[in-house]
């Protein structure tokens, strides 16, 4: 098969020949919106393509660095569809890869594989072939709450204190300057521009947001979101309300068990009481124990595996 070798071009809307291939190949959801802006900031030279002679997407790979630490890169699975053929996907991983060696400061290379993929047996044959290694695992511990009881729960303390209101396509600067706030959640998007159009393409898009404030200052924020499972933000086989982020800013902790009562408000205000409300948090670690727990505890779901290559 005659194929075309390509690095990323922001021009061409490759980023929806990368969710295509990511989505029919893992069976995980990607958004072409979301890739975009990534691609960018990792530069052009990050991410590679093989396409047909007619531009049909047939395999991609990506890479990158830790801008927070720059001994630190990473590069993924060479993603590619069964007619791809087996040297062409070798080619863009091999040359991505040797790129990375080939930079001086770096010194460890990552990669992450979601548990949930459809290959990701494939995936860790394939890096231990390549000489990674298990570092360690991330998890996730879920619980369901039951949106009638929270919706009538009583909040004491400072987080009384606070006050509720919906949030408005007025608000879209408050949302973004408190995700911008929460340590967590201000690596979601590369920058100002990705959370802005989050915020007014999808969130209030659908509605259902929710701004906490102390006075005049937005403190926490988050929104309703029903979902079906879809293997990755939502494991099981029943639809849950998921707070679809949650935003806190420093010094308020203690606003998010008002911020849960306040969803529950809202999703008993939408008419979904009946559906619990999955919360949770993740977390990453190495050993067996927690490995082992994961299969015995429903609550403990284990959903991503880290491996590393050691720059020599």
């Amino acid at each position: 098969m005659n194929v075309v070798y390509k690095k990323w071009n922001p021009d061409e809307k490759l980023e929806e020949a990368q969710a295509k291939i990511y989505t029919g190949v893992s069976g995980l959801p990607a958004r072409p919106e979301e890739i975009k802006p990534r691609n960018i900031q990792r530069g052009e030279d990050s991410t590679r393509y093989v396409l047909t002679k007619e531009g049909a997407p047939l395999a991609y790979v990506t890479s990158w660095v830790n801008d927070e630490n720059p001994l630190e890169g990473g590069i993924g699975y060479p993603w590619s569809f069964p007619e791809c053929p087996s040297e062409a996907k070798e080619k863009i991983f091999d040359e991505l890869f040797t790129h990375l060696k080939e930079d001086k400061k770096l010194k460890d290379i990552r990669t992450g594989i979601v548990l949930t993929s459809k290959i990701a047996q494939e995936q860790i044959k394939f890096f231990e072939d390549k000489g990674f290694k298990e570092h360690e695992r991330v998890y996730r511990y879920t619980k369901d709450l039951d949106a009638g009881k929270m919706a009538s729960k009583k909040v004491e303390g400072a987080a009384a204190k606070l006050t509720s209101r919906p949030a408005t396509k007025d608000d879209i600067d408050l949302l973004i300057e408190v995700a911008l706030s929460d340590q967590q959640l201000r690596g979601a998007f590369p920058d100002e521009e990705g959370f802005r159009n989050y915020f007014e393409n999808r969130v209030l898009k659908d509605g259902h947001a929710v701004l906490l404030l102390d006075g005049d200052k937005v403190v926490a924020a988050s929104a309703v979101l029903r979902m079906e499972p879809n293997g990755t933000f939502l494991l099981g086989d029943e639809e849950r309300i998921m707070m679809r982020f949650t935003a806190i800013r420093p010094g308020y902790n203690y606003a998010w068990k008002r911020l849960v009562v306040e969803i529950a408000k809202e999703v008993k205000s939408a008419g979904w009481k009946d559906i619990p409300i999955r919360v949770g948090f993740g977390f990453s670690t190495e050993g067996a124990v927690a490995s082992g727990m994961a299969e015995i505890s429903p609550e403990l779901d284990e959903f991503e595996l880290f491996m590393r290559y050691k720059v020599e």
